[in-house]
């Protein structure tokens, strides 16, 4: 088996040289250049596909690897309007618009709720196809709507 293995070497090292040498007597520097690339490509893949190893781990921790005992404390099926407000918060940093007519609105359905005055006036341009307020502006506003 060792055997092949080197003759399987010395096939391969003989077929890249005669494409390196096609390629240089087809076109120049260039040809040499495109064959090195797709024998390197080759190679590359041959030689991972050779090496053996365990099974990747997964990028994210999925279902199959939590505990089934252990529940996370707050699930965000308990908090459903969580991620539209999420979403109105990013969409409002991205553009004044959103924030007029989505998140100004709900900021102001909750002051009301909470009795406060409004604290969601903001100062800046009012090109409504501009950016909308920064990450700080919109802070102060939910620092104020959780103050007393």
């Amino acid at each position: 088996m060792n055997g092949r293995r080197a003759l399987a070497g010395a096939a391969t090292v003989v077929g890249i040289g005669a494409a390196l040498v096609a390629g240089y007597a087809a076109a120049g520097a260039t040809g040499l250049v495109d064959v090195a690339a797709l024998a390197t490509l080759g190679v590359l893949i041959v030689a991972r596909g050779t090496v053996r190893g365990d099974k990747p781990r997964p990028v994210r921790r999925g279902k199959q690897r939590r505990d089934p005992g252990r529940r996370p404390a707050v699930q965000a099926a308990d908090f459903p309007a969580y991620t539209s407000i999420a979403s109105d918060v990013e969409w409002a940093r991205m553009s004044r618009r959103h924030y007029e007519y989505g998140l100004r609105p709900r900021l102001a359905r909750l002051t009301a709720a909470l009795g406060q005055e409004d604290p969601v006036d903001i100062t800046g341009p009012a090109d409504a196809d501009g950016p909308g307020p920064d990450l700080a502006t919109l802070d102060r506003i939910i620092t104020r709507l959780e103050g007393p």
